[in-house]
């Protein structure tokens, strides 16, 4: 009996080592082909890889009506863009842009009104970086504004969006009022400081 479970077990193994669809060649076929393939990867293995982590979302919470317009009534969120992974950057920098994404061809940042009341209504913002400088007076890329670069691993930048609730002052509330939403298209790839300049 443990002959035959041998026997059987090594004709299982034979039979798992044959490759599927194999061809015998033999005295009356004496010749044969095999088709050869491959997949050629897109991703350079010795190239550079990384992870830019973006916040998932960003909330004024409630934005007021100023009392007054002679002062400023900025309404500040902070937000946080990281490189949680870089591997094999010998040159270059990673950088990180950002725009609105209405998709409208304004270039402004703004969130929208979502309800009934306040459709077609809108709000300006600005996004500084991590100097509270606007990203939108640097250069116009064609895809955003920079906000950081990034070297290595654990490179931070805390921006803010600044949104001034003066826009409000004077409005008629009734066609302001409920909630308002927008996106912000973010962007990176690998450049060289002449790229950014």
């Amino acid at each position: 009996m443990k002959l035959k479970i041998m026997v059987m077990v090594g004709l299982l193994c034979a039979l798992c080592a044959t490759p599927a669809l194999a061809q015998d060649l033999t005295n009356l076929t004496p010749s044969g082909s095999t088709e050869v393939t491959g997949v050629v990867s897109n991703q350079n293995p010795g190239g550079v890889s990384y992870i830019i982590a973006i916040p998932d979302k960003v909330d004024f919470g409630t934005i007021q009506q100023p009392g007054d317009n002679q002062t400023t009534h900025h309404k500040d969120v902070t937000f946080t863009v990281s490189a949680t992974e870089i591997t094999n950057l010998t040159q270059g920098q990673v950088a990180v842009l950002m725009k609105d994404g209405t998709g409208d061809g304004v270039t402004d940042f703004r969130i929208h009104g979502k309800d009934t009341v306040n459709t077609g209504k809108s709000l300006k913002y600005s996004v500084l970086d991590n100097a509270k400088n606007d990203i939108q007076t640097g250069t116009d890329y064609p895809n955003g504004n920079l906000i950081a670069t990034f070297k290595a691993t654990g490179n931070t930048v805390n921006g803010t969006l600044r949104l001034d609730q003066n826009q409000l002052f004077m409005e008629d509330l009734t066609k302001w009022a409920g909630n308002f939403s927008g996106t912000i298209n973010f962007y990176s790839t690998v450049v060289t400081v002449d790229d950014i300049n």
